[in-house]
């Protein structure tokens, strides 16, 4: 495996190295390890299976808050996706921006560091992503941000072709309301 770290504080994007042969190939996808010596959070509580059907699909941007925040560790098993990142952490040096990321199956691995907000979009049809959770899953503390939020301008690959209804009603990004969350 080999960890670049992004330009959002504690973000990391972990190359898988494949050894193939005549068999197929056979990759590390998780070493609790090597996360930690390169800064990012090794705990797993939970892993999620996102299935999308058709390309274009949008999920996201979703976040907890009082203190059930996340690490988030995303895994493209079938497809590729266009993934951005954003950081809502007050006490960071690149608070309220965004990195973006295309991947694709069975290359790279991205961990989002807690208090950051992920979104992706399906560039295929038929993705299929895994994610693996530091934290368990809060209902009454997930809040998001839109897709098209005015404040951020997000620019995304496709053309939204599925979104869910909560995705869709999220309200407008105030930053002036919003306290951020800690680093």
């Amino acid at each position: 495996m080999e960890i670049v770290k992004g330009s959002i504080d504690g973000l990391l994007l972990i190359k898988m190295n494949k050894k193939q042969d005549d068999r197929g190939f056979f990759a590390r996808n998780f070493c609790a390890d090597l996360i930690e010596q390169a800064g990012g959070n090794p705990r797993i509580s939970q892993a999620n299976l996102s299935f999308n059907e058709t390309k274009g699909t949008l999920r996201g941007f979703h976040y907890q808050i009082n203190g059930h925040e996340e690490t988030k560790t995303l895994t493209v098993l079938r497809g590729s996706l266009h993934l951005k990142v954003v950081d809502l952490r007050k006490e960071s040096k690149t608070y309220l921006t965004y990195e973006s990321f295309n991947l694709t199956e069975l290359d790279s691995i991205i961990q989002i560091p807690k208090g950051c907000a992920p979104g992706f979009q399906t560039l295929l049809d038929g993705v299929l992503a895994l994610y693996y959770m530091s934290d368990p899953y809060s209902s009454d503390n997930e809040y998001g941000i839109r897709f098209n939020d005015p404040f951020f301008k997000f620019n995304w690959p496709l053309e939204v072709t599925n979104i869910s209804k909560r995705d869709l009603d999220f309200k407008n990004f105030d930053p002036i309301k919003f306290e951020g969350l800690k680093s």
